[in-house]
């Protein structure tokens, strides 16, 4: 399945190879952790180069209004943080914890990745991309579970 991507009007250079351009919610409210939710991300080289940075933003589900909208506190938002040099692939993640929402509620939670490519402090490229399914891996520990979103419900 491939990533939800938005292109931004910096790009000059296609990125080799695309497939390689996803984010999951990895971890979603286990045991061991009550209201943890993990993302992971995989960012590829970019064709003719610079480096990989990201900058990951958690939404909420209003089911209200039936829009995603974004939070706001330290728990959803996150700096931006230089994964690689552009050389290869780079995989990365975080995981936030989230208040327990009260009995008989429930939080639907999805991660946002902006990934810019830079040369120096020039952005050479930009992608936003939403969560995804589908990329489960059995020999990765960190790519047990897959998913486009994580529910929270007490």
């Amino acid at each position: 399945m491939a990533p939800a991507l938005v292109p931004d009007a910096v790009s000059a250079a296609p990125l080799q190879p695309a497939s390689d351009l996803w984010a999951t919610i990895n971890r979603c409210d286990p045991p061991d952790q009550p209201g943890a939710v993990g993302v992971r991300w995989s960012v590829p080289r970019r064709r003719g180069g610079g480096a990989q940075w990201v900058r990951l933003r958690m939404q909420y589900f209003d089911g209200q209004e039936r829009t995603w909208r974004g939070l706001r506190s330290a728990a959803g938002r996150g700096r931006w943080t230089r994964l690689g040099d552009g050389v290869g692939t780079v995989m990365s993640g975080r995981t936030f914890t989230f208040p327990l929402p009260a009995a008989g509620r429930r939080i639907v939670l999805r991660g946002r990745v902006d990934v810019e490519w830079r040369r120096g402090r020039r952005v050479v490229e930009r992608r936003r991309m939403l969560t995804t399914g589908g990329h489960v891996d059995p020999s990765d520990p960190a790519l047990v579970v897959s998913q486009r979103s994580c529910e929270i419900r007490r």
